[in-house]
């Protein structure tokens, strides 16, 4: 087989006309739409660095698998290097919630020790 003839077409490989679907790892992902903040706290530990948002309504329990029952907090985590960091997101969050707007967020995994949803993306409505 020619390794110049492998075509990569996302996440499928094209040989010559032959089609291989390969493997996909694909974690959860959970759009949190039109919440209000409630509370913010920021933690500076040892262990872990960020910020817990409280929000209403809650999400459904068990959402993304967290433990932490009800699921009216999210968190923020400041150790994140990803852009928009911890940081950046938190700064999004602190200025819908001191302006009084509803909020929208993307949340994938847990974070805080797998209590909460892992917060990767904030949408401030108007």
């Amino acid at each position: 087989m020619n390794i110049k003839r492998l075509i990569k077409i996302g996440k499928v490989l094209c040989v010559t006309g032959i089609a291989f679907a390969l493997p996909l790892t694909v974690s959860a992902a959970t759009q949190v739409g039109g919440v209000t903040v409630t509370k913010v706290s920021i933690y500076s530990g040892s262990t872990m660095q960020g910020a817990m948002v409280w929000i209403s309504p809650a999400l459904p329990d068990g959402t993304e698998s967290c433990s932490y029952t009800p699921a009216n907090i999210l968190w923020i985590d400041f150790s994140s290097t990803t852009q928009p960091d911890g940081k950046s997101l938190y700064a999004t969050v602190m200025s819908a919630f001191l302006a009084g707007h509803q909020v929208t967020f993307a949340v994938s995994g847990c974070g805080d020790a797998g209590q909460h949803p892992l917060v990767y993306r904030v949408d401030v409505l108007p």
